[in-house]
């Protein structure tokens, strides 16, 4: 008894691990362009298009903030510092 039941789960976690082993992960099977339409393809072309359109124009955005940030910066330092040469002396 005990022992076809350890080979019943030797056996399953063999399967377990074989499944696992086989099976890819990393790969998107569905947006394979050998296997898409030419209309299915042209959309995801373009999907692709737009999202690294809209990634640049995040990155844009982001460099224009940094630079903002530090004209800000500087100017509010030179603010903190005073005039270097203050009225009335």
């Amino acid at each position: 008894m005990k022992a076809s039941l350890f080979s019943f789960v030797a056996a399953a976690a063999l399967f377990a691990t074989t499944a696992v082993s086989a099976a890819p992960l990393d790969r998107d099977h569905d947006r394979d362009l050998r296997r898409l339409s030419p209309r299915e393809r042209a959309r995801y072309e373009q999907a692709q298009r737009t999202q690294a359109r809209y990634e640049q124009a995040q990155r844009e955005r982001a460099r224009q903030q940094a630079i903002e940030r530090a004209r800000y910066e500087q100017a509010q330092r030179r603010y903190d510092r005073g005039p270097a040469r203050p009225y009335g002396r």
